[in-house]
């Protein structure tokens, strides 16, 4: 059983989460953006952020996830691979907010961008409630030995409140994507005797659509080791839902006049649609640290998630992360 992942963000320093999904082939699994990175969109969120800022980020983590993408199509949620993550953003004291960022693994015994992520966002707060929209726009960089992301578009929003002691958030996200793959069959024909090799279009379109709840609270420690830092450490508790449909279709010349041969490819490459319905897929737990001093920031983190439904990969999933920004 496969597992995609979910992901959210979370009230005042959002980080990202994910859960899984059962029946996805090969095809489906991608190896996305860069876990727990500095983003710039939940930067605009902070009810701090009084003030318009350029902020440069580094993250590094041993999984592989999108930022915005709360469907997330990865057979495991860690890896041996390194994945880092620089990035750029500009907020406006407005709640305007733009980013871009690019992924980086090494591959083929060097690093490659692999994926670069455009990011436009609002974000709104007053006293009672946080609220933010976001776009992501996913372009493919380098060709890789392993699977990238393969969504182009990830829209989310999330709402907040902000008076409670335990501060809950909902948050919903929808992507889409669609990604070509070749094949080349050998059909021996023995009567004959011949062999043809018949090469395949394979196009696969993604759609997906999730909803995450979570509570959490954050503990703040002012002038802990020097005067003027800050300490900051937030637990948060998450429950997870999503759905996915998947559209494969198949393509060549020899394949739509033979309907034998399109039957064959198919057999061999997967047809038709998929479509999961909505539900609760994962309970998760992550732990939020993040040490200010100046206008550095220092984020490591730890993810904790439980998958619910039956599967025969590990149902408890462990994901780590560091990152650095600097503000100005």
């Amino acid at each position: 059983m496969r597992k995609p992942l979910l992901l959210v963000y979370f009230s005042f320093l959002f980080s990202v989460l994910y859960a899984q999904v059962p029946n996805l082939t090969k095809e489906e699994k991608a190896a996305l953006d860069s876990m727990f990175a500095n983003d710039a969109f939940f930067k605009a969120m902070n009810e701090q952020a009084d003030s318009s800022y350029v902020e440069l980020s580094v993250g590094v983590s041993n999984a592989v996830f999108s930022v915005k993408n709360n469907t997330l199509n990865a057979e495991q949620a860690t890896t041996s691979k390194l994945y880092y993550t620089p990035g750029i953003s500009y907020f406006h004291k407005s709640g305007v907010g733009i980013s871009a960022s690019c992924y980086i693994a090494n591959d083929d015994g060097g690093l490659k961008v692999f994926q670069y992520a455009f990011t436009p966002s609002y974000s709104y707060t007053s006293k009672k409630i946080n609220w933010a929209v976001s776009y992501t726009r996913y372009i493919t960089g380098a060709n890789t030995g392993f699977e990238v992301n393969p969504f182009k578009n990830d829209f989310y929003g999330s709402v907040s409140l902000r008076k409670p002691w335990l501060k809950p958030m909902l948050a919903v996200g929808y992507s889409i994507g669609r990604y070509k793959e070749y094949f080349d069959s050998v059909v021996t024909f023995t009567q004959i005797p011949r062999t043809i090799t018949i090469r395949d279009t394979i196009t696969t379109t993604l759609s997906s659509f999730s909803l995450n709840l979570s509570v959490s609270h954050t503990w703040s420690f002012r002038n802990l080791l020097v005067k003027h830092d800050e300490l900051e450490l937030q637990p948060a508790f998450l429950l997870n839902g999503s759905n996915q449909k998947i559209v494969i279709n198949h393509s060549g010349s020899l394949g739509r006049r033979r309907p034998v041969v399109q039957n064959l490819l198919k057999a061999a490459y997967g047809d038709g649609r998929y479509k999961e319905r909505f539900s609760l897929q994962s309970l998760a737990c992550m732990i939020n640290v993040s040490y200010g001093l100046g206008r550095w920031m220092f984020q490591p983190q730890v993810y904790l998630d439980y998958y619910l439904h039956n599967t025969t990969s590990q149902k408890f999933s462990a994901i780590y992360s560091f990152s650095i920004s600097y503000a100005f």
